[in-house]
């Protein structure tokens, strides 16, 4: 069984005990980070002991991998593509805008792979490959979306830069906000994705 594999079959097995080792393991890193996440506080946290948490998963990699692999999998349950129509592509992204605000901005804290990414020299390689296969399935969604609001046919390579930029404008705002505590700052840098399909009449 390959890597991939093992992920896979780590998260969707429905252990009540690993789940709530998961559950903890994210709250611990988007409170935390990754370094200052111990087996030792979220045993404490779940009810169970150190070794319990070592059973389920033998080292951080294998927690973090499995935790990035299930938070990637529950995301993309919401990544639903619309019908070709131009306002229901904004609608999509509308509402893309607005799951990461809710769950991101208005939570007080970053994202999962920002915090990640800060800490990428500390992480395994099956955590770092969980992470660049979940910022691909969010690029190429918003690459869809995006063309689906031109008038006319989009070149792959526009798209995509829209993707990027949109995809930049949520995580750096949302850094902004956590920074300085002002939720307008996220508002504002994303404004203009908000009524894109008028800009691409």
């Amino acid at each position: 069984m390959d890597m991939k594999s093992k992920l896979e079959a780590a998260t969707k097995v429905e252990n009540p005990t690993k789940v709530a080792i998961l559950d903890a393991a994210l709250s611990a890193m988007l409170k935390y980070g990754y370094k200052a996440m111990s087996f030792r506080d979220l045993a404490a946290e779940v009810g169970i002991k150190s070794a319990s948490v070592h059973y389920h998963f033998p080292t951080k990699g294998d927690l973090s991998a499995a935790v990035m692999q299930r938070y990637s999998e529950d995301y993309a349950e919401r990544l639903v593509l619309p019908k070709k129509k131009r306002q229901a592509a904004q609608k999509a992204l509308n509402k893309f805008i607005d799951d990461f605000k809710a769950n991101v901005v208005d939570q007080d804290h970053v994202s999962l792979c920002t915090v990640l990414a800060a800490e990428k020299s500390l992480l395994d390689e099956a955590t770092l490959q969980a992470m660049s296969e979940f910022y691909a399935m969010k690029f190429d969604w918003l690459a869809t979306i995006v063309s689906y609001m031109k008038k006319g046919w989009m070149p792959t390579e526009e798209a995509q830069a829209y993707a990027s930029q949109i995809l930049a404008s949520l995580h750096g705002a949302s850094v902004l906000v956590s920074a300085t505590g002002n939720v307008e700052h996220f508002d504002m840098a994303v404004a203009p994705w908000r009524k894109l399909v008028d800009r691409l009449a």
